[in-house]
């Protein structure tokens, strides 16, 4: 990334000013942070960029790793580790396989532990292809970026367990920054990755000459009742000018589980399901691609990257936010209603992409203490050269 039952109006209303509001949500975790260490120092990178398979063809951005927040997923011999680099691998023959296109970005895959991410082994960098279906996804030839890293596994007794499902991060053509979120599936641990399609669209449309607007990349976060996948975004409502004006903080999609697995991973073709945005209190009036959605955060200082996760320890679920320099925290027991975030500290000059990771079997539930990685990046010229993974960890009092 380059830098159900139908609502009666006043019920809606009621349930719009609930939500703006944040009532009855209280903050119970009183979260205290540890000092960042490095766990992928510049170094470590380089060599990691040397390795990597197929080999680094980008001279100027080199092995730009993380280029998006984390996926990981626990293994019987550790942990794998999934995301972008936002160097070109360009397209080529590897072990019998197309793996590569001209563009940047990709899902890389790396072996390594909690305290070493890149591992010792050869990081596979796999572009996404393109569906064998082309009408999943028209648009994905006009991508100048493509690239994922939050990962889903899919749990036993659903359709594809086992597989992998990535959000993923996708920029069209322009002079400043217009991105789009979509889905990618694997069947063989990451090795290769197929492109689902679009889900999320911003309400602006497309359009040369729009202000620049990141709308992240964050991991798929199963709703309460485990019947819905939620996607969590900034959101920028048209306003009738090429200016980012009237955004959100923090809006939501969701779709249906079932119906996303069974699309990704069932009968071919392979593709993704429409997700809905959640807009006034409902679910049903406003598609992913270029609906409106309304701000769960209003009046939230922080507005940037996303992630959010359930925290078995508190019974709600935890968003960490980075401005890009400042980390805020917030929790919610309906992935609807959010405390007002507050400061964790800045991690910055660059610190992007968080990602919250639990230390119990399971890397996306998250516990009374937990970690955060993110990308740090220096702002003295000489960008991914320098910059590094870092951890901190957070505790809950």
């Amino acid at each position: 990334m380059h830098f159900r039952l139908p609502l009666t109006s006043l019920a809606l209303l009621a349930s719009f000013f609930q939500l703006s509001s944040g009532v009855g949500v209280t903050q119970v975790c009183q979260p205290s942070v540890t000092k960042p260490i490095i766990v992928a120092s510049p170094k470590q990178r380089l060599e990691a960029g040397r390795k990597a398979q197929p080999p680094l063809t980008d001279t100027y951005n080199g092995f730009a790793w993380p280029d998006t927040p984390l996926g990981i997923i626990k293994t019987s011999t550790g942990y794998e580790f999934f995301g972008s680099d936002g160097g070109a691998h360009y397209r080529q023959m590897w072990q019998g396989h197309w793996v590569g296109n001209n563009k940047s970005g990709s899902i890389v895959t790396t072996v390594g532990t909690l305290d070493n991410p890149l591992g010792s082994g050869d990081p596979q960098d796999v572009s996404v292809s393109l569906n064998p279906n082309s009408s999943v996804n028209p648009n994905y030839p006009s991508y100048g970026y493509m690239g994922g890293g939050p990962v889903f596994q899919v749990p036993a007794g659903m359709t594809g367990a086992g597989n992998l499902l990535a959000t993923y991060h996708a920029e069209l053509p322009d002079d400043a920054l217009y991105a789009v979120l979509g889905l990618a599936a694997s069947s063989d641990n990451g090795l290769h990755w197929t492109d689902l399609g679009e889900i999320i669209r911003l309400n602006q449309a497309y359009a040369v000459g729009l202000d620049g607007f990141e709308i992240g990349d964050g991991p798929l976060v199963l709703s309460p009742d485990g019947k819905y996948f939620y996607l969590y975004f900034p959101d920028w409502i048209a306003n009738g000018t090429p200016h980012t004006t009237t955004t959100t903080n923090v809006s939501v999609a969701r779709a249906l589980a079932s119906s996303v697995l069974d699309a990704a991973f069932g009968v071919a073709p392979h593709h993704a399901i429409p997700f809905e945005k959640f807009y006034k209190g409902n679910w049903h009036l406003q598609p992913g691609i270029g609906g409106a959605s309304t701000d769960l955060n209003p009046n939230s200082a922080y507005q940037g990257y996303l992630d959010i996760h359930y925290n078995s320890a508190l019974q709600r679920y935890v968003m960490i936010i980075s401005n890009d320099t400042t980390f805020g925290y917030a929790e919610s027991t309906d992935g609807l209603r959010w405390t007002l975030p507050i400061a964790l500290g800045t991690y910055g000059p660059i610190a992007a992409y968080p990602t919250a990771v639990g230390l119990g079997d399971d890397p996306h539930t998250l516990g009374q203490s937990f970690y955060i990685y993110f990308t740090h990046l220096p702002t003295d010229g000489t960008g991914w050269k320098n910059g590094e993974l870092r951890r901190l960890t957070l505790t809950c009092k």
